[in-house]
């Protein structure tokens, strides 16, 4: 899944005078989410097929767009890529950059159409090749990839948090899904990194006093999700929320607890 889950812009919310604050230091150390505390029923894949043939994926966090068929498609600086539906069931996405091949998706569903399996591939000019997988269940929808579904694998993924605060940057990441972040507090693009990291994926952040820091997530500077990171007064929690512009009501909640400096 290519646009699978983080960046920068202005929060309009924001006054000029935020970049003289600074962060209580509590947030530092190693997270744990709380299941049974946490609003995760929305953690749902939504995949449509419009009429012209255009698949839109959307997992509340991101969405994208694409066509099977088979070209390779301008997707900015300097890459490409291409899906290829080889049956009823099976379908490919391909991303190049510079011709190179830098990220393989296969989307398999079962025979009952009940289970969707999303393979990702890495490919790294430096580094090993690396592969995650997604297994989701049908929500709603009836045949074909078109439909809701839930991907439980995602909590697995984001059941640890470190975080660790300094004056002028946020360092964060989820070892569980091999993803991590230094972004600056001025809300300006962080590249999120690691060997499972989406590519083109961006973070950034601005403090709301010394216990709030607002979020916001971006892929290939498109699809923003806000969000923000809320330290209880106690320091013994963490509360991360986050919803889609468009739909501002709906939101996501995880709520860490704190283990260990």
């Amino acid at each position: 899944m290519r646009r699978a889950w983080f960046g920068g812009v202005v929060f309009c919310a924001l006054a000029a005078t935020l970049g003289c604050r600074s962060p209580s230091p509590d947030w530092n150390g190693t997270w744990k989410l709380n299941l049974s505390k946490s609003s995760y029923q929305n953690l749902a894949v939504t995949i449509s097929i419009a009429a012209d043939g255009e698949y839109r994926y959307d997992n509340g966090r991101s969405s994208f767009t694409f066509r099977c068929d088979g070209k390779d498609r301008p997707i900015g600086k300097n890459r490409t890529e291409a899906c290829v539906k080889s049956s009823a069931t099976t379908l490919d996405l391909t991303q190049k950059e510079n011709g190179a091949k830098t990220n393989a998706y296969h989307w398999e569903l079962s025979a009952d159409g009940k289970v969707l399996t999303a393979t990702a591939t890495a490919f790294r000019p430096s580094g090993p090749v690396t592969t995650s997988q997604v297994v989701a269940s049908r929500i709603s929808g009836s045949t074909g990839f078109a439909g809701q579904w839930r991907d439980t694998s995602y909590l697995q993924r984001h059941a640890n948090m470190t975080l660790r605060l300094d004056s002028q940057t946020l360092h964060l990441s989820y070892p569980g899904a091999g993803q991590e972040v230094d972004a600056p507090f001025d809300g300006a693009d962080a590249a999120v990194h690691g060997p499972h990291a989406p590519e083109g994926m961006t973070y950034a952040v601005r403090l709301v006093g010394r216990r709030e820091i607002f979020t916001l997530t971006k892929r290939d500077g498109k699809a923003p999700i806000r969000g923000s990171l809320e330290l209880s007064k106690d320091g013994r929690t963490i509360t991360d929320s986050w919803w889609n512009p468009d739909r501002p009501t709906d939101k996501g909640l995880f709520v860490y607890e704190f283990v260990c400096l």
